[in-house]
């Protein structure tokens, strides 16, 4: 499946209120299998049904994170915090970390905590989202599987849903921010002092993008925003 397709099928998605995506189990040789999960009739995601609350949010985010290539990264960064933050309001207002922790609870019954510990997304899934936040041609890479950070994260979603991962990155963004506002006074050259080591945030962040594409197709451009934007604002800072 080539990227603009993937991309055109996940905005059909997302409409039509499509729930269950393709998941590969395993980290290096992979096991393909399919998942799905039954709606639980969130308010947000009803099928037939407009969230423009939720659009605008995804708009204003993919704005954002791709001003963080532009000539006022550290603008940039406090700006995709804000929209976290706003985002993070209306999924807790819509019942998205019930629903999410729902769906995990399935999902561990179906394949077992280890076999959802060791989701990944799919490649062609991954370019796509590079490509829809501007970063296609930086060619970042992936994190390393660390299955402690992932365990940590599961758990913490079991606890308390998937909300506070967008919270904690726009607080993330904001310590960010000061570096990012020298990078445009200053040459990169290396490491800046005083930078915040996010190394443990940023794998868990990447598992609960991928989790949240997986589980229910409508969080995916939220979660990938928020995964993208500080992977990127890391990169932009020197850190």
């Amino acid at each position: 499946m080539q990227v603009k397709e993937y991309e055109g099928q996940e905005r059909a998605l997302a409409r039509r209120g499509f729930l269950g995506s393709a998941v590969v189990l395993g980290a290096g040789a992979a096991i393909g299998t399919t998942l799905s999960f039954p709606s639980t009739g969130m308010s947000l995601l009803a099928a037939g049904r407009t969230d423009l609350v939720h659009d605008e949010l995804i708009r204003q985010l993919t704005e954002n994170v791709r001003a963080l290539r532009g000539a006022r990264p550290g603008e940039a960064a406090r700006s995709v915090a804000a929209t976290l933050r706003l985002l993070a309001a209306h999924y807790q207002a819509s019942g998205v970390d019930t629903d999410v922790q729902k769906r995990l609870r399935a999902a561990i019954a179906r394949e077992g905590r280890e076999g959802v510990l060791r989701w990944e997304g799919d490649a062609t899934m991954r370019a796509a989202e590079a490509r829809r936040f501007g970063m296609a041609d930086l060619a970042l890479p992936r994190e390393p599987f660390d299955r402690q950070a992932r365990d940590r994260a599961l758990s913490g979603m079991l606890s308390n849903g998937v909300t506070p991962a967008l919270r904690d990155t726009a607080e993330a963004l904001e310590r960010l921010a000061p570096q990012l506002d020298r990078r445009g006074v200053s040459v990169v050259a290396a490491r800046q002092s005083g930078c915040p080591d996010l190394t443990a945030q940023l794998l868990a962040l990447e598992w609960i993008a991928i989790t949240s594409c997986l589980i229910n197709a409508i969080l995916c451009a939220g979660f990938q925003g928020m995964y993208w934007g500080l992977k990127a604002a890391i990169y932009m800072a020197g850190c």
